[in-house]
């Protein structure tokens, strides 16, 4: 297991000094996650954060969608991992070959892909809101 470390305990106001990766309860939870790797769902966390970023960067598209730019080489350093890691976690979000919680748009020219992160939630209230209005057609 390697080194043991001794760590001491958080006192009055300490609890606040770090900032947090957020990662959504229902991706631990919702039954459509549950294939989901542990890694590829904390790398959705990373990405959600960097989001905020792109706010700020006014990183979005001609459709007012906003996309993120994380490299493979920022993922393998992040999660101190190798390519095919990186590539794989990718992978398992994507709409194409995963659950569909990002999409990857292609630049070209040796460019980074943008990616935009899906907001799952919103997509779930369309799915039944489109499945009640055909049930009352």
């Amino acid at each position: 297991m390697g080194e043991k470390y001794k760590f001491d305990y958080y006192y009055g106001s300490q609890a606040d000094q770090f900032s947090f990766f957020r990662l959504p309860k229902l991706l631990i939870r919702d039954k459509r996650f549950k294939d989901v790797s542990s890694d590829a769902k904390i790398l959705y966390g990373i990405l959600l954060d960097r989001m905020s970023l792109s706010m700020k960067n006014r990183w979005m598209d001609d459709e007012n969608r906003v996309y993120i730019i994380f490299k493979i080489s920022e993922i393998m350093e992040e999660f101190d991992c190798s390519e095919r890691k990186a590539v794989e976690m990718l992978a398992e979000l994507d709409t194409n070959s995963g659950v569909g919680l990002i999409e990857k748009k292609r630049q070209g020219l040796g460019k980074p892909n943008l990616i935009y992160v899906k907001n799952f939630v919103v997509s779930e209230v369309v799915a039944e809101e489109k499945n009640n209005s055909e049930i009352t057609q």
